[in-house]
This record gives C-alpha cells, structure tokens and sequence, in this order.
C-alpha cells in the first residue's frame, strides 16, 4: 500500500465532528432566543398550539411552549446528527463490510453532508421561529407566504448540498453506476422544484397552490432516476 493510498483511507475512515454546522446551529438558537425575548412581552399567556382539539375548539398552549419548542428541536438535532457524523461512518462501514454491499459512504463525505443537513435545517427553523413567534406576538407577518418561500428554499439548498455517492473500488455494477449517474438529476430536480416553490409563493396568490408545489418533487425525482437509462449510462 502506497503512501497516497494510505492517506486517502485514513481521510475516509476518520470520524469528524461537523463544526461548522454545530457553530451554525448555535448561532441560530442564539437568534431565536433573542427573537423570543423580543416578541416575550407582547405574547398572550396562551397561544395557539397549531391543533384543533377533538371539540373544534383551537389547541392552546402556554406562550413558553411556543418559545422554547424549536429551540431545543433545534438543539436536540444538533447532538443527535453530530453523533452520527461521528460514529455512523464506522458502523456503515462495518455493515457494507459483513453483508458485501456495493459501496459505503466515506467519513468525509458523512461530515460534509452533515454540516450542510444542521446549516439548512438551522436556518430554516430559525425563521420558522420566528414566523411563528413574532405572528402570535400581534406582528404583521405573512406566515404562509414567509414558511412557503423558506421551504422552497431548503430544497434549493438541499439540491445543492446532495453528497456525491463514493462506491467502494471493485463494486463496478450496474446499481452503483445508476446510482452515481443519477446523482446529478436529482440534485437538479430537488433544486429546480424548491425555485419552482419559492417563485409560486411569490408571484401567485393563492394558498392551495402554494401547497401543492412541492408535490412536484415526486415526479421530479422519479424522472431523475429513470434519466441514466434513458441515456444508456448503466
């Protein structure tokens, strides 16, 4: 085994925190809990909790539950991803290894995924919080429209931050070469249909519409993965 060959298993076999998605996470969480101190002394005792209750009545719940929920939703998700960025790769490894699958995710394409999964998912909590906190507060926020646009949004990002797969040297088959082939599609699928939301949020004014967007992801991704065999490339 050569030095190079050396160096490139020990980079994909070294478990790493994703640190800049945690330092992301922190400074949302930080964010929402200066949006929540801001919106505190405007908020009613009780708020709606999103629920109906089995009566018809709206599902109340105490302003503190609606502060802290995302928060620590938020928090909670950091630890739990970071705990995976660092022993997943391992124990995936492992499990390819025992049952001979046809590849296994390196540790470094784990940690990138990971950071860009805490990057998006923090920002588009935080302005979900804040949507929510500053609209129960008596703000004039378009609550849809504002969750409409961010979720296009995520998806934009989620397209962009799609790991490439890395099969393993020696599982050549079809399945892999599919799946590799198919990668670039679907990252542009899920991207296209997130501008595709974020724009009818925009531009059309109707929330029935707005809801049925993101049904086109579906489709989208369905034609990403029948595109390598249409082009002959498995």
């Amino acid at each position: 085994m050569n030095g190079t060959e050396r160096t490139r298993r020990g980079e994909s076999g070294r478990s790493r925190l994703p640190l800049p998605g945690v330092l992301v996470t922190v400074v949302a969480v930080g964010l929402m809990a200066l949006v929540s101190w801001t919106a505190w002394p405007d908020l009613p005792e009780t708020v709606h909790g999103g629920r109906t209750n089995l009566d018809g009545t709206p599902n109340m719940v105490p302003r503190m539950v609606l502060v802290l929920a995302l928060p620590l939703t938020t928090g909670f998700l950091a630890v739990a991803l970071s705990v995976s960025a660092v022993v997943g790769p391992r124990f995936q490894g492992a499990l390819h290894e025992a049952l001979s699958l046809p590849g296994a995710p390196t540790a470094r394409s784990v940690t990138r995924g990971m950071n860009a999964v805490l990057c998006l998912l923090s920002l588009f909590l935080l302005v979900t919080h804040g949507v929510l906190v500053l609209g129960q507060a008596g703000w004039d926020v378009p609550v849809a429209r504002v969750t409409g646009v961010v979720v296009g949004l995520f998806l934009v990002g989620l397209g962009l931050a799609l790991p490439r797969p890395e099969p393993r040297d020696g599982h050549d088959t079809p399945l892999v070469r599919w799946w590799v082939a198919a990668h670039r599609p679907m990252r542009i699928a899920i991207a296209l249909v997130g501008l595709v939301q974020a724009a009818v949020v925009l531009l059309v004014d109707h929330a029935l519409v707005w809801i049925l967007a993101p049904l086109l992801l579906l489709p989208a991704m369905c034609a990403a993965m029948v595109h390598p065999v249409l082009r002959g490339r498995v």
